[in-house]
């Protein structure tokens, strides 16, 4: 997309807003998405059935969201075969007060190492110039190597790490430590 709504075409793909007409293709996406972070580790939180069938519903709500902005990579032959949703968070006790969050983004594998997720960044990141963010974050799963080398060559760089482990676990370690 450029800045006055049109679609931004390279090499057979058009990146564009999300519209309500793309909601079955962003919930495979999403789905594809978890499945792939799922099988990156296991240990991750897994999703559940039921926000399975709720997906398309939270997708819906996110393509109007106030300061957020779902964008899709859009192949001449293949239809929909990426996208990323982020958002504009605002929070005054820092500095700066607004941040860019990329909350998703996912390409079909076939159509990886063609550039689309790099213009799904792109447009992304015009959005968020025209919000006035200067800086971004997002997360990304642990094992996930694809998304770890992507990010990394955009430049992204850890600031807080997010870990987890089962309260048991962490019992019985308490248990050893503490002679219980």
């Amino acid at each position: 997309m450029t800045l006055d709504g049109r679609p931004k075409h390279a090499r057979g793909y058009a990146v564009r807003p999300a519209e309500p007409r793309d909601l079955d293709r962003l919930v495979a996406l999403m789905l594809a998405l978890q499945d792939h972070v799922e099988e990156a580790n296991p240990g991750l939180w897994q999703m559940s059935a039921q926000a399975r069938t709720q997906l398309k519903s939270q997708l819906q709500s996110r393509l109007t969201a106030l300061n957020a902005c779902a964008l899709v990579a859009e192949h001449k032959d293949a239809g929909v075969v990426g996208a990323i949703f982020g958002r504009v968070t605002t929070n005054s006790r820092y500095v700066p007060s607004q941040a860019g969050v990329i909350d998703q983004a996912f390409v079909d594998e076939e159509h990886r190492r063609a550039g689309v997720g790099s213009r799904l960044v792109a447009e992304l990141c015009q959005y968020f110039a025209s919000q006035g963010v200067k800086d971004l974050s997002l997360r990304y799963v642990v094992g996930n190597d694809e998304a770890a080398n992507f990010w990394d060559s955009l430049e992204f760089e850890p600031r807080i790490l997010t870990v987890g482990a089962s309260r048991t676990r962490v019992e019985a370690k308490l248990a050893e430590r503490l002679g219980a």
